[in-house]
Formats: C-alpha cells, sequence, structure tokens
C-alpha cells in the first residue's frame, strides 16, 4: 500500500492501519444510480456516483474548500464503490480511515497537511439564546445522522454541535469552527432559501445566516483564520483494478 501522507511534521500512513475487508471500484456509468454514500448494516459502504473529490474531502472529514492540488478531471471522476469492514459495526470514525487506505491502494493518494489562512465561519450560540434542547450525556448518533432530501431542508437526529459545523461547512464551501462550548447531543430541522439553481422556493423562506438564528438559536460569523487544509501531493483517476 503506498502511502498516504508525507511532507515534513506529517505522520506516515502505516500498512497497519484500518482497512476494508473487501472493496470494489468502478467507474459511474449512465446506469449507476444518483450521487450517494450509505453505511448499511453489516460494516458495508456503498456509494455511487460520487466524486472523487467527496470522497477524498469525507475520508478526511473537510469540505472541498480545504482540498488543494486536486488534479483536473478529478471532480468529473465519478465511482461506485462497495467495501465491506472487518467488523459489523466499525468505530465513529474509522469508516473514514478506511477510505483513506481505500484511496491510497487503489488511486495511489498522497497527501500534507499545511496551514493556509482561508475564508472561514464560527458557529456560536445566538444572543436570543439556544433554541434546540441539548441532551447530556449526548445519545449515539446513527450512521446516517443527517438527511437533506430536499435543498434547503436539513434535518438531524442525535447529533452534537462539533458534526453540525461540518454539516454545515459542507453547505457552505467553507470551513466552519465550533465554538459553542455545546456538549449535548439534540435533533433539528433547518429550512432555509436554497441556493440551488431551479430549487423550489415558496419566497417565505430566510437564508441560510437567519434560519440558523431563527430556528436553533445559533449564529455564523464570517471571519479569515489559519486552518488545517489536505494538499494533494500524488493522486491518479484511474483505480487499479478490482
Amino acid at each position: 500500500m503506498a502511502a498516504l501522507v508525507s511532507g515534513l511534521g506529517c505522520q506516515l500512513w502505516a500498512q497497519s492501519s484500518p482497512a476494508f475487508e473487501a472493496a470494489t471500484v468502478r467507474a459511474s456509468g449512465p446506469g449507476s444510480p444518483a450521487m450517494s454514500l450509505q453505511r448499511q448494516p453489516g460494516g458495508r459502504l456503498v456509494t455511487s456516483n460520487t466524486p472523487l473529490t467527496f470522497l477524498i474531502a469525507w475520508a478526511f472529514s473537510l469540505d472541498d474548500g480545504r482540498l488543494f492540488g486536486m488534479p483536473k478531471g478529478a471532480d468529473s471522476a465519478r465511482f461506485d464503490i462497495v467495501a465491506k469492514a472487518p467488523t459489523e459495526n466499525p468505530p465513529s470514525g474509522q469508516t473514514q480511515l478506511m477510505m483513506r487506505a481505500l484511496l491510497a491502494d487503489r488511486f495511489g493518494l498522497i497527501v500534507h497537511t499545511e496551514k493556509r489562512n482561508l475564508n472561514a465561519y464560527t458557529l456560536a450560540i445566538a444572543q436570543g439564546g439556544l433554541k434546540v434542547i441539548p441532551v447530556n450525556p449526548p445519545e449515539t448518533a446513527d450512521s446516517n445522522p443527517f438527511s437533506m432530501t430536499t435543498p434547503g431542508i436539513l434535518r438531524g437526529r442525535h447529533v452534537t454541535a462539533e458534526m453540525l459545523a461540518k454539516a454545515l461547512s459542507s453547505q457552505l464551501g467553507e470551513p466552519v469552527e465550533n465554538l459553542t462550548r455545546l456538549t449535548g447531543s439534540f435533533d433539528f430541522t433547518l429550512q432555509w432559501r436554497p441556493d440551488t439553481a431551479g430549487a423550489a422556493d415558496d419566497g417565505t423562506r430566510a437564508s441560510l445566516f437567519t434560519a440558523i438564528q431563527e430556528q436553533l438559536g445559533l449564529r455564523l460569523d464570517a471571519r479569515r483564520v489559519a486552518v488545517d487544509v489536505i494538499v494533494i501531493d500524488r493522486l491518479t483517476l484511474t483505480p487499479t483494478p478490482n
């Protein structure tokens, strides 16, 4: 297996790191289902029509705005993956570590980390107070704690503020730092005016920034901060054969 992480101060990706027991990787075609990434019973991970950029961002729990050096065509390179973990219920975060190993093994991925000054947001409790009810200690989140079947409507179950910050980061395309100091988990439904072209909007929905304050009692503040980013050193767009 190729080294995944290189560069000064970075830890070499060891062969002993978690890896899938078996995995098939195929380029998506006209018959592939809509884009999705699902954890399924029995330790299975199934993706369809998933851009290579998304897979890398998901594996490192980063938004696309913190990936640099991506080769041309990586966003349009889409894959259907079926992978099986060694255990039926991998611990939280381990599936993403296994995806890193798969990307290194099948796509020759090598990266290093850097600090860069980027436009970002902070997530904090709004002046009017919190409007969700955290449960302490946090309840265990499902394998798929967020659902967004319609643009501009995000639902979460048993999620933490840290998890919400990551979900908002994906929506905004820029880092979101959690400054709420909330320790519990909560359920929520957040509705806002989507930016997606052609998305249904009856004209009554507020912007994401207004909606999160009015509906959840949280606020997003823009700032420029030094954040960790992932820089691609090597990546091939054609995976090795199954």
